[in-house]
C-alpha cells in the first residue's frame, strides 16, 4: 500500500471515530420545547383525536416530544398519524416492526416504495401490512433528520450522527401513518395505500414546515 492509500485511510478511519464518538457518546442537552404538537389539529378537513401515549412508552422512547392522532372526515376510513421527535435523541428514530412484532401484531410485508410529493420527486417511504388481531393495517413511514427525510434507517442514523457532530444537536423525527384495510380490499392493497400517499402529500409540506 503506497503512501497516499495510507493516508486516505488514516482520514477516513478518523472521520469515522469522530462520527461514533460525537453520535453515540456526545452529551448534548435536552431542550424543553415540543415541536410535534405543532401540527394542525384539522388537516384537509379531517378533524383529529388526540391518542394519549403512557409514561412507559415515553420513557422507552426518552422523549415527551410526541404527537398520535386519529384523523377522520364524513364516513372516510380514518387515518392515524403519529411523529416520535426529539431535537438530540437519535434512539427515538427507530424502525417501527420492531415495536409491532414486539406487541404481538404479525408484519405480514415489508417494501420500500416511491411517490412523488410537493417536497421531493420519488419520495421514499417504507410500507408494512400487518396483522393486528383479526384485522389488518398498512402502515407507511419515514424518517427526518434536520431537513433530510429518508426511510433509509442507516442512512437517517448516519445523518443524524454527523449533524450532531457539526452543530451540536441532532434532530430526528419517526413520522408514522397507519389505517385499516378494508376486509373486502384484496392484495396488492392499491386502494389503501393511495390514501396513505394522499395524506402524505398533505402532511409533508407541514413538516417540513413544523419540524426543524
Amino acid at each position: 500500500m503506497n503512501t497516499k492509500k495510507i493516508v486516505i485511510s488514516i482520514i477516513i478511519i478518523g472521520f469515522s471515530v469522530l462520527v461514533l464518538w460525537f453520535g453515540f457518546f456526545y452529551n448534548v442537552e435536552f431542550y424543553n420545547r415540543e415541536f410535534a404538537q405543532s401540527i394542525p389539529r384539522t388537516i384537509d378537513g379531517m378533524k383529529s383525536m388526540e391518542i394519549p401515549m403512557d409514561q412507559k412508552t415515553l420513557d422507552i422512547l426518552e422523549t415527551s416530544d410526541v404527537m398520535f392522532r386519529k384523523y377522520e372526515k364524513d364516513d372516510m376510513i380514518p387515518v392515524y398519524f403519529c411523529i416520535i421527535y426529539s431535537q438530540n435523541n437519535r434512539k427515538v428514530a427507530h424502525p417501527p416492526e420492531l415495536c409491532l412484532s414486539g406487541g404481538g401484531s404479525i408484519v405480514e410485508n415489508k417494501e420500500q416504495i416511491h411517490f412523488d410529493t410537493p417536497i421531493k420527486k420519488k419520495f421514499d417511504s417504507q410500507k408494512l401490512v400487518v396483522v393486528h388481531g383479526n384485522s389488518k393495517w398498512m402502515y407507511l413511514y419515514w424518517y427526518k433528520s434536520g431537513k433530510y427525510f429518508s426511510s433509509n434507517y442507516l442512512l437517517q442514523q448516519f445523518l443524524a450522527a454527523v449533524t450532531q457532530l457539526v452543530h451540536r444537536k441532532s434532530s430526528c423525527a419517526l413520522i408514522r401513518l397507519s389505517t385499516p384495510i378494508p376486509p373486502d380490499e384484496e392484495a396488492p392493497f392499491k386502494q389503501t395505500q393511495e390514501r396513505l400517499k394522499k395524506f402524505s402529500n398533505t402532511i409533508l409540506p407541514i413538516i417540513s414546515e413544523k419540524l426543524p
